[in-house]
């Protein structure tokens, strides 16, 4: 089991992640913004962060920025979504140390597989 928070500001994005994720057995946190999204992991400390790209207050990169500036936070795998087909993003965000990204919209089948895939590194570095 993985805990995961995803920063997400779009409510029907929320309810598409939780209703795809709602038989696995994930913990599953949601912040509607990055500044939301910071206070939720730095008292969760999750797993795995799924952050928006496009979002106010806070944007994903900036978000992503400030987890990999926090050596108590920077190990945690960090999976940009994002709906934009500019490619500048995804660069800027794996310059930044983003370990993935998902296109929206993403299948349900799509976003089970990259939350399995993180899940499955976590189980990999148990001892």
């Amino acid at each position: 089991m993985a805990k995961i928070v995803f920063c997400e500001d779009n409510l029907i994005t929320q309810k598409l992640i939780r209703a795809a994720l709602e038989t696995t057995p994930h913990e599953i946190q949601f912040a509607s913004n990055g500044s939301e999204g910071i206070k939720l992991i730095e008292q969760a400390r999750p797993d795995i962060i799924f952050t928006d790209v496009h979002m106010d207050e806070m944007t994903g990169l900036e978000l992503l920025s400030a987890v990999k500036a926090r050596d108590e936070l920077a190990h945690i795998p960090v999976v940009l979504m994002t709906a934009s087909v500019q490619s500048s993003y995804l660069e800027e965000g794996y310059s930044k140390g983003a370990a993935d990204h998902i296109i929206k919209p993403f299948t349900v089948d799509d976003l089970r597989a990259k939350v399995e895939k993180f899940a499955s590194l976590l189980h990999q570095d148990a001892p």
